[in-house]
């Protein structure tokens, strides 16, 4: 059986945009900013080590199954170190809140923002990233949901329509451009 070779296996890769990606660069700058992630919060290095690294463009931005961190490599690439540490910390948080699971019998569009409003407040409570990074990259942000879970949040918020009304830029970055924050 031949060896399949993986994005990473590459030292440039073309997007669908033809933008050129030098592979090498963003797996150093990934692991440069998976260490200043460490460095900032240790907790985080034994559940960044356990995801698998997937690089696609069928992700829009990052997301994660729980097993996989499936990496947009344009949009990854195109971030600064803050921004790139910041995408991996909301990430592993949708692990650490078991966002899957709890998601699961939801819809979900709807679920996914709700997810993604807990991530965001709880990092900027930590001290890890302020919002005005987290907006600069569109990434949902209402101090409003502080305190509040999951399901409240998913609770409060309408029914999606598919979509339809959202900027919709991969599955854990995604925003309505109504709510506050801008879309991610």
């Amino acid at each position: 059986m031949a060896d399949i070779k993986k994005w990473e296996d590459y030292d440039t890769i073309v997007c669908p945009d033809g933008q050129v990606i030098d592979m090498n660069k963003l797996l150093d700058d990934q692991n440069r900013a998976i260490a200043g992630l460490i460095h900032i919060m240790p907790f985080f290095s034994g559940l960044i080590s356990k995801l698998r690294p997937v690089y696609t463009f069928k992700v829009e931005t990052q997301a994660t199954d729980g097993y996989n961190l499936f990496i947009n490599p344009q949009f990854t690439y195109n971030l600064d170190m803050t921004e790139k540490a910041f995408v991996l910390a909301h990430e592993v948080m949708h692990c650490v809140l078991n966002h899957m699971r709890r998601g699961k019998d939801h819809d979900p569009f709807k679920s996914n923002i709700a997810a993604d409003y807990e991530v965001n407040v709880t990092l900027e409570e930590m001290g890890l990233v302020k919002a005005n990074v987290m907006q600069k990259i569109g990434a949902l942000y209402d101090k409003k949901y502080a305190g509040w879970g999951y399901e409240k949040i998913y609770a409060a918020n309408p029914p999606s329509n598919g979509g339809n009304n959202m900027n919709n830029k991969g599955q854990s970055q995604q925003a309505d451009d109504n709510q506050q924050g801008a879309g991610q």
